[in-house]
């Protein structure tokens, strides 16, 4: 008599099988125009095994580069009968993500990480409609000008006072403590500190492990593996969520992540919400969304949940992307001195008369060099090399190169190697800051690495002004170097050659420099006193 589970898995072969027969009957072709190219695909299992590997070093977005230098700038791939195009070029790019905007700016399901684990309630996973318009609304309504943004600058000086602060606790040592090893990241505090208190109005604890603090870096270590394409059987194989847990252990992996998650979406916007029925209105982005719906429409369970999950939306959008590009802005100036002097240079000229003081917004704009950094970082190490994949309604058919893009289809943009194309960008490899001033004025990165079309990243204005604000303040009191070898001192020299390799990046959506070694010292006494002076 066959047991239990013999009789279950006996079940499940039976439905894979015609899961796979449904799939591939259903996506033959019905058109004269063809895909994009590819590899061929083997019976049922399509193109399979050309998804990148879901285990080893190399970058996601180093496997699909090889497929533009096979296939073309626009290539596709099709497994079980889902197709993905991938595209290497911003024409293209622009032509299908945004002027057919309305046509390509879904987002895929992903069975594990948005249905089983609760990510889908995001801005970054909701579907085009309804509820993503209202989401779009609140956070654009409370951050996305300039004008919104200045309501918190005192917020965003604070905690660049205090990073300032911890650089020159640390002087002469190895600050590589942004990366606890290889594959976790602990998010310094004053990064994260200034979206926490931006989104909830909440301080974080500096004198012992903060909880909210700790929650979101397990939550964004859990979405980033949760995410990894091909990697969880049930994104593949949907009706694997209905084995008992027993037989698809991933159920419990699921329901983890997902309490994690809950508590990260949850108990700030809470702390938030206590707070205003307290009548203490701390100045935040939840406390202002509330006071419009209760304005506008009354804050009903549909206006709550959209506050709610916009709002964890920014905060776990913001943490992790924001430490990665700072670590970038280090990695880049320890290897680029000459880049690092000349930004200090136009900062000297600008500020460095007696008393020293750190730059703010208002000086931005006599500030051009300092401005081409901040765009140059965000090309050099764009923090999501393949973007965030989009999805079409319907079908579209290329003007530019007569392809097909079937309905349903998976878009993945190549930001990386769209902001490494030599055709768009002299030395590509290099941080050159100048090339977005005259007489270069090469196009700004910033226009695909923020997203495209309907799709664009809501938090584009207050990462610009946070970076600019951290950047130039860091530039403005240390000198950034190299650690040489092994010891505990000193500054490194400059990057020795355009043949001394550039820094490596670890694989994931979001990419981070690989552990590299970096120091820094105040310029001088006076710079010393600065940072000091705002410690007490």
């Amino acid at each position: 008599m066959a047991t239990l589970p013999t009789t279950l898995t006996a079940t499940a072969l039976i439905l894979l099988i015609l899961f796979l027969l449904t799939k591939v009957l259903l996506s033959r072709p019905k058109h004269l125009h063809p895909l994009p190219p590819g590899p061929p695909g083997l019976p049922l299992l399509g193109n399979l095994f050309d998804l990148p590997p879901t285990t080893g070093s190399q970058p996601e977005y180093l496997h699909w580069l090889a497929h533009k230098d096979r296939y073309g700038p626009i290539s596709s791939i099709t497994v079980l009968g889902q197709t993905m195009v991938i595209i290497h070029d911003r024409g293209i790019a622009g032509e299908v993500l945004e002027r057919k905007a309305g046509v390509s700016a879904g987002r895929p399901g992903l069975k594990f990480a948005f249905d089983m684990i609760g990510w889908k309630d995001v801005l970054a996973g909701l579907p085009y409609g309804k509820a993503f318009r209202l989401y779009r609304k609140y956070a654009h309504q409370q951050l996305g000008t300039k004008a919104t943004i200045a309501k918190y600058e005192g917020l965003q000086q604070a905690a660049v006072q205090r990073l300032l602060g911890s650089l020159l606790r640390d002087e002469g040592k190895n600050l590589n403590r942004y990366l606890k090893t290889e594959n976790r990241r602990e998010l310094p505090s004053e990064v994260a500190e200034v979206i926490i208190k931006i989104t909830y109005g909440y301080e974080i604890e500096r004198e012992k492990p903060d909880p909210y603090l700790q929650a979101v870096e397990r939550a964004l270590q859990q979405i980033s593996d949760a995410a990894v394409p091909g990697k969880w059987a049930v994104d593949v194989f949907p009706f694997l969520e209905y084995l008992p847990e027993f037989l698809a252990p991933f159920k419990r992996t699921a329901r983890e992540w997902r309490a994690t998650l809950m508590e990260v979406v949850n108990e700030p916007y809470a702390f938030s919400k206590k707070n205003l029925t307290q009548e203490k209105v701390l100045d935040s982005f939840v406390a202002r969304a509330i006071e419009q719906a209760e304005t506008e429409t009354g804050l009903g369970p549909e206006e709550d949940h959209a506050i709610k999950w916009t709002a964890a939306s920014l905060y776990t959008g913001g943490a992790d992307t924001s430490v990665s590009t700072l670590e970038a802005f280090f990695l880049a100036m320890s290897l680029y001195p000459s880049v690092q002097h000349k930004a200090q240079a136009e900062l000297d000229k600008l500020l460095g008369s007696q008393p020293l003081r750190l730059p703010t917004p208002a000086d931005r704009p006599r500030l051009p060099y300092l401005n081409a950094l901040v765009e140059e970082a965000q090309r050099w190490h764009p923090i999501t090399p393949m973007g965030l994949p989009h999805t079409t309604a319907s079908d579209l058919l290329l003007a530019s190169c007569g392809y097909r893009i079937p309905a349903g289809t998976i878009v993945m943009p190549g930001i990386w190697w769209m902001t490494r194309d030599p055709a768009t960008y002299h030395d590509a490899e290099e941080f050159k800051p100048e090339r977005f001033l005259a007489p270069y004025c090469e196009p700004l990165a910033t226009e695909v690495t923020f997203g495209f079309g309907r799709r664009v990243c809501p938090g584009r204005v207050l990462a610009d002004s946070t970076l600019f604000g951290t950047f130039a303040a860091v530039l403005m009191c240390f000198e950034i170097g190299k650690v040489k070898g092994d010891d505990e001192g000193g500054i490194g020299g400059d990057r020795a050659s355009a043949e001394e390799p550039i820094h490596g990046f670890l694989p994931g959506a979001i990419a981070r420099p690989t552990a590299f070694g970096v120091r820094v010292v105040p310029r001088s006494e006076a710079h010393r006193k600065l940072v000091e002076g705002f410690q007490g």
